[in-house]
């Protein structure tokens, strides 16, 4: 069903993962779709993969962290495809460090990155968003903040935890203009960066999750089925945490 034609999407973080995989549910469902990342050979390799297979992706290189590189990408995305109508704040790193070796350095970059980017991001998108009288926020946070980090430290479970309550913030501001903004929270995932990490045995379903689990629940909530959703935080993860 190409229920998402016309729309114009802005994944962050798209060059592998749960970025991938959103990029490429849009992409399925008629979106035009950026995917931009910090590695721009590595985003544009991806984009070339779904362009063979018939899929609207273009690539952009953008580091979350940098305000000018976030205004570029966003002044990019308007000027060649009309303005942004869906954004997915995925773009994020992590730390394993223990909390007694850990630097200011290491929280200020990955708060950097990880929040700070997610609010510039949305900031940018919001503005055209408002123009259009309609736009979906999806910000992907983690069960580490809502619990705390089991194997993360505080830097990413605060950050994680902070994009939770920004995506409430921006509900909170957006619902004048026709904006959702809500948070998907992933569980135990299985990507390039936590592979090998978890055991698939303490998961309720008994599986770890897949980035293509993930891009499931964002679509449904950039979707029309989504429509009434803003402010909320969807769990998908097996059934690790309930609430």
């Amino acid at each position: 069903m190409k229920d998402l034609v016309g729309k114009t999407a802005w994944v962050t973080g798209a060059a592998q993962g749960i970025g991938a995989a959103v990029t490429r549910i849009f992409a399925q469902h008629g979106a035009k779709v950026v995917g931009a990342d910090l590695n721009l050979q590595a985003m544009q390799d991806t984009a070339g993969r779904m362009k063979a297979e018939g899929l609207d992706v273009e690539a952009l290189r953008l580091d979350v962290a940098d305000p000018q590189s976030v205004t570029e990408v966003a002044a990019e995305i308007e000027k060649r495809f009309g303005g942004v109508d869906i954004l997915v704040n995925n773009a994020g790193i992590n730390n394993n460090t223990p909390i007694p070796e850990m630097t200011v350095e290491q929280w200020d970059r990955l708060m950097n990155i990880d929040l700070r980017g997610a609010h510039l991001c949305s900031q940018a998108a919001t503005i055209q968003m408002m123009k259009k009288k309609w736009g979906r926020i999806i910000n992907i946070g983690s069960m580490a903040g809502q619990i705390g980090g089991l194997k993360v430290s505080p830097d990413y479970s605060a950050a994680k935890a902070g994009a939770i309550c920004l995506a409430k913030s921006y509900a909170r501001f957006g619902a004048q203009y026709g904006i959702t903004a809500n948070a998907v929270c992933p569980g135990f995932i299985e990507t390039e960066m936590t592979r090998g990490r978890d055991d698939p045995s303490s998961v309720l379903i008994g599986r770890l999750g897949t980035p293509e689990d993930i891009a499931g629940a964002v679509y449904f909530l950039a979707s029309g089925l989504g429509s009434y959703l803003t402010g909320a935080t969807i769990d998908v993860n097996g059934g690790l945490l309930m609430r």
